[in-house]
């Protein structure tokens, strides 16, 4: 998720040091808890543990970037693996996404959480 418009408000919230970090932080868990919600929504109904398995990553970071991933995590073997085949498909099955259409439906309201989060942090209206 690319979030535009608001460099600013990272760049105020990367000088509060520590405090800015939670900010981020708990601004992209609750960016991804409306994916995630919305995901165990769109989940097929008999797919048994599915809909309880998808999770939310803790914050990850790549470069200078930071993230949660959302849903089955590509090396995952646990008990909602098959979760994978339905969201992408296989040679034999076609795709049932669920994973993706909760994101595009999501996503802006996700970016509007995030904004608003960072402008609390910072004491912004």
């Amino acid at each position: 998720m690319e979030l535009e418009g608001i460099g600013d408000l990272i760049e105020k919230i990367e000088e509060m040091g520590k405090q800015g970090v939670k900010a981020e932080n708990r601004a992209l868990k609750k960016a991804g808890q409306i994916i995630l919600e919305e995901a165990r929504i769109n989940t097929p109904k008999k797919t048994g543990k599915l809909k309880k398995g998808l999770k939310l990553s803790g914050i990850r970071e790549k470069g200078t970037s930071k993230y949660v991933l959302v849903g089955i995590q590509k090396g995952d073997n646990s008990s909602i693996f098959y979760g994978k085949f339905l969201e992408f498909g296989t040679s034999k099955m076609p795709a049932k996404p669920f994973m993706s259409p909760a994101y595009e439906s999501k996503k802006k309201e996700a970016q509007e959480v995030i904004k608003l989060e960072l402008k609390s942090a910072l004491n912004l209206k």
